[in-house]
């Protein structure tokens, strides 16, 4: 009888323990965390002084499985250059895209812009004013 009884005592805590450790693991399947962006649209583009690109910029951004994501914040610059954007920053939309209209300015030569998501690195989109 007392066999039973420290055998169902040990199993109790067997369970126990087994109940708090596997508790303490779990898989993170949060896949909403941007984890790549990729050009779609606007680089390498030609364009007159003064202009606004016949093609706006884009990109999509990606999760860790290449799912696109929505509503995600990009953040544009001209990091050399001149010329303005259409604003500083745009959000992904339905299919994951981030679009940015950009004008030249009145000075001929390479532009650089970039977009920017918080935790990855920037994309560079290049225009030449012509």
């Amino acid at each position: 009888m007392l066999r039973s009884v420290r055998f169902a005592a040990f199993r109790g805590f067997a369970l126990l323990a087994a109940s708090v450790f596997f508790a303490a693991c779990s898989l993170d399947t949060d896949v909403s965390d941007p984890s790549a962006m990729i050009r779609y649209q606007g680089d390498a583009q030609t364009v007159a002084p003064s202009t606004p690109l016949p093609t706006d910029l884009g990109t999509i951004v990606v999760n860790q499985f290449g799912e696109r994501l929505k509503n995600v914040n990009v953040n544009w610059s001209i990091v050399s250059g001149g010329g303005a954007l259409g604003g500083t920053s745009s959000v992904t939309d339905e299919s994951g895209i981030a679009y940015m209209s950009y004008t030249s300015g009145t000075i001929t030569g390479t532009v650089i812009i970039q977009a920017k998501v918080t935790g990855l690195l920037p994309l560079t989109f290049t225009v030449t004013v012509a």
